[in-house]
């Protein structure tokens, strides 16, 4: 059996007009471009031939590539799948699944929309009074927590690196969900109106998983799991296992751990609940070797030039 490699890209929002302020997104042109390129270079491989390798049943080449995109978005199935299909290429769509035809937001999408509606700077403000008034808090963040969310969200200016942070790491989830979707009610609107038009249907995921496409997890409610007691992980990863077999068929499927990051302990609950592969936010290549559960994603914004500097032949 020979060895071989795969990296893993991963996307988020790519939408067929300019990007709302405050919601880092790729245009329809962009991404066809990065595509294009990305598969001159390299191979593009689906999940399945993926799966089958990992188990030992197929080969790899060195330079496999496979597409991976997170969230459920509704452009997802508006503007990436005609690219894909057009080119006879299939992506890996992973789904938060409370968020499926459903009438909420993710939180993260809400702190979205609200950095757009409000800019980071009035955003911080409104957050930093909330917690002033309703729950006596303090911000900004201590000087460990400043250092992690610096690590954490390395492609943001440091104030809204810290906002971002304490909404996703640091708040805990009931207060969080309280301030944002007050702040959404009274700065953006309706948020039924708008998750409705934000992600897919359930009928949209399967066109995209009868037109050879791959539905993976990506959590229940999308929360990061490390923040959840044990016993809250299991049910948030069975849950999103089982509504997946329900709605779509019971077969293997792979898992986007929320927020990338993932332990050991986490790793094997994603096992126990039947997901045959973990993808986390680590930048690398993917080896046979590699724990299934632990492997690694290079976002889009830093893929050209990881490739390039790992193979010197991404066009300019």
């Amino acid at each position: 059996m020979n060895q071989g490699r795969c990296l893993a890209v991963m996307y988020h929002y790519v939408r067929d007009r300019e990007p709302d302020r405050g919601i880092r997104g790729l245009d329809k042109a962009t991404i066809e471009r990065q595509i294009v390129q990305l598969c001159e270079v390299l191979t593009p491989i689906d999940w399945p031939t993926f799966h089958a390798w990992r188990a030992g049943r197929g080969s790899m080449p060195d330079d496999a590539v496979m597409l991976t995109f997170d969230d459920g978005l509704s452009d997802h199935f508006d503007v990436v799948a005609p690219i894909l299909n057009d080119r006879g290429i299939s992506g890996l769509f992973f789904a938060p699944t409370d968020a499926i035809g459903g009438d909420r937001l993710l939180h993260a999408h809400r702190v979205h929309l609200l950095l757009s509606k409000l800019g980071a700077d009035e955003l911080t403000d409104a957050v930093t009074e909330h917690l002033r008034d309703e729950l006596a808090g303090t911000f900004p963040l201590t000087a460990g927590e400043a250092r992690e969310a610096e690590r954490i969200f390395h492609y943001e200016d440091r104030r809204l690196a810290h906002l971002k942070h304490l909404l996703a790491n640091v708040l805990p989830i009931p207060a969080r969900d309280d301030l944002l979707v007050d702040l959404f009610a009274t700065r953006v609107g309706n948020e039924r109106e708008y998750a409705r038009r934000w992600y897919m249907n359930w009928d949209q995921l399967t066109e995209l998983q009868s037109n050879g496409h791959t539905i993976g997890g990506h959590g229940h409610r999308h929360e990061p799991l490390g923040r959840l007691p044990v016993p809250e992980q299991v049910r948030d990863l069975v849950q999103c296992g089982t509504i997946l077999a329900q709605q779509l068929g019971d077969r293997p499927r792979p898992f986007s751990y929320p927020f990338g990051g993932c332990s050991d302990d986490i790793a094997r609950r994603c096992a126990f609940a039947g997901f045959a592969n973990g993808f986390t936010t680590r930048r690398s290549w993917i080896g046979i070797t590699d724990d299934a559960h632990r492997l690694g994603r290079v976002d889009t914004i830093d893929v050209d030039a990881f490739v390039e500097k790992e193979l010197q032949c991404i066009p300019s």
